[in-house]
C-alpha cells in the first residue's frame, strides 16, 4: 500500500486549503456552506494555533497533498472528539476518501489515544452517511429539523465509533485499501 501521513496544517498550506474548502462539492455538505473569505481563514488558522481542543491536518499520499482532516470538541474527560473530513482535489482516485477516513481513524485512536470519535453528518450528505456506516460508525440519532439549508430545515445524523469497534472494522478496510492503493 502506498504512504499515506497526516501533517500539520502549516501557513504555506492555507492558500490551498481555502480553494479546496470554497469549492461547491465541498461547500455544499458543509454546516457553514458560505463562501470563507481570505481573512476568516486567516482568523480560523490563527484560532486553531491557539487550542488545545482542536487539531487540522493535511492528508497526503506519496507526497501529494489531496485533502483535510479536521478534529475538534476534544474532551479530555470524556476521551472524545469530533472528526471533519474532505478530499479537497475533484480529480483524486477512488478510494481516496477511504483512505483518509482510515489513516485518521488510526491517527485518532493509535496515536492520540482518543476512545470515542462522533461525527454530525447532513441528511442530505448520503456520500458520507454511507461512507460513516462502511467505516464501523454506528447511528446514535437524529436531529429532526436541526439546521436550514437552502430555505428548509434538515436532519442532521448523529454518528459515533468506539476505539474497540475502529478494530473489528480495520483490517477488512486494510485489505480494500491495498487492493486499490
Amino acid at each position: 500500500m502506498k504512504k499515506a501521513i497526516l501533517r500539520d496544517i502549516q501557513r504555506d498550506d492555507l492558500e490551498k486549503v481555502l480553494i479546496w474548502r470554497n469549492q461547491d462539492f465541498i461547500r455544499s455538505v458543509m454546516f457553514n456552506n458560505s463562501q470563507i473569505s481570505y481573512e476568516q481563514h486567516i482568523a480560523w488558522y490563527n484560532q486553531l494555533q491557539q487550542s488545545n481542543k482542536r487539531i487540522c491536518k493535511i492528508f497526503s499520499v506519496e507526497d501529494k497533498d489531496y485533502g483535510v482532516l479536521n478534529i475538534t470538541n476534544m474532551n479530555v474527560e470524556s476521551n472524545s472528539c469530533e472528526w471533519g473530513f474532505y478530499i479537497g482535489e475533484k480529480n483524486s482516485s477512488k478510494g481516496t476518501g477511504l483512505f483518509l477516513g482510515y489513516t485518521s481513524l488510526n491517527y485518532i485512536f493509535s496515536t492520540l489515544k482518543i476512545r470515542k470519535v462522533c461525527a454530525e453528518v447532513l441528511e442530505s450528505n448520503i456520500i458520507s452517511r454511507n461512507f460513516h456506516k462502511k467505516l464501523g460508525f454506528q447511528l446514535d440519532g437524529i436531529l429532526r429539523k436541526h439546521l436550514l439549508r437552502n430555505n428548509r430545515y434538515e436532519d442532521v445524523y448523529l454518528y459515533s465509533i468506539f476505539q474497540n469497534e475502529w478494530l473489528l472494522n480495520e483490517e477488512k478496510i486494510r485489505k480494500e485499501l491495498e487492493e486499490r492503493f
